[in-house]
């Protein structure tokens, strides 16, 4: 059978062998839902799961934890055919993936679709398991295709309507600005006051200051506030004061070949640039030159 009455016991419940598995029958945990032992190989993701990252390093990390104390805490999935969906604990079961276990200790809930994807959004809010990105897509998709209001969706997640607003509003950034939020990059902070913004270009040009001069975001909504002022302060000092003697040798030079001479010099090299305006003008001063 794929599925077996099971209880977690002191936690060791998924590192005992099948056979032991019998001293935890039809046992329940604290809120009084059966346990059972369930073919890892019979569970597969949720497909709406709002964490669309999973840290390697993490998941090797929570594999260590449960191979020396075993799986404190059984996932939460939904029959689906002959499989099962995973509701809450897709990291737990990546981690019992990759210590090789053959079950894993589940309650079997059976609840639509909707509240699947609410038992998600709300495991991952609660273990602070998303980056804003994520969280912000998992709204959207919870008041676009269950058609709940940003009231009740406040609800759900025990936050702010402001806050949820605020956070969907993320999605309307750029792509590059969302993945380096995302990445942790920069933080939604930085991504909210770059909304301010009214077009790509000067959102790109802003965000690039920022890494570059890696601003808080404080400094970023002043950067913002004054992007107009700011950014023309910052070209004018970007422009290259040119050296007295260079320009006296280039008017010394204009009179004497009588016709204009610029001198392009960096770090001791350069060119000299003669004009000449028709043949003679060209014969006359290599006439000169010579």
């Amino acid at each position: 059978m794929a599925v077996k009455k099971s209880g977690l016991g002191r936690g060791l419940g998924a590192l005992i062998p099948d056979e032991s598995m019998e001293d935890f029958e039809n046992k329940v945990n604290e809120h009084g839902d059966l346990i059972y032992t369930v073919d890892i190989n019979l569970i597969m993701p949720n497909k709406d799961q709002p964490r669309k990252n999973f840290d390697h390093e993490k998941i090797v990390s929570l594999s260590e934890s449960i191979a020396e104390h075993g799986l404190m805490q059984p996932i939460v999935l939904k029959k689906k055919g002959a499989l099962y969906e995973i509701i809450a604990g897709e990291r737990r079961w990546r981690a019992c993936k990759h210590l090789g276990l053959k079950k894993i200790p589940s309650i079997i809930k059976d609840v639509d679709d909707a509240t699947i994807a609410q038992l998600a959004l709300i495991e991952n809010l609660q273990r602070e398991d998303l980056n804003a990105i994520e969280e912000a897509m998992a709204y959207s998709r919870l008041i676009d295709e269950y058609q709940i209001t940003q009231e009740k969706m406040s609800k759900i997640a025990g936050k702010s309507r402001v806050y949820i607003t605020n956070t969907m509003r993320l999605l309307k950034l750029d792509t590059y600005i969302q993945e380096a939020i995302a990445n942790k990059t920069i933080t939604s902070g930085h991504g909210r006051a770059l909304l301010s913004l009214d077009n790509e270009k000067k959102r790109k040009k802003a965000y690039d200051y920022i890494l570059s001069e890696e601003l808080s975001v404080r400094a970023t909504e002043d950067l913002i506030k004054n992007y107009e002022k700011h950014f023309k302060e910052v070209e004018s000092k970007a422009k290259p004061i040119r050296d007295a003697e260079i320009i006296s040798m280039e008017e010394d030079l204009s009179v004497y070949i009588g016709t204009k001479v610029s001198i392009k010099e960096k770090n001791g090299k350069g060119k000299i640039i003669i004009d000449f305006y028709n043949e003679d003008d060209l014969i006359r001063i290599l006439d000169l030159i010579q």
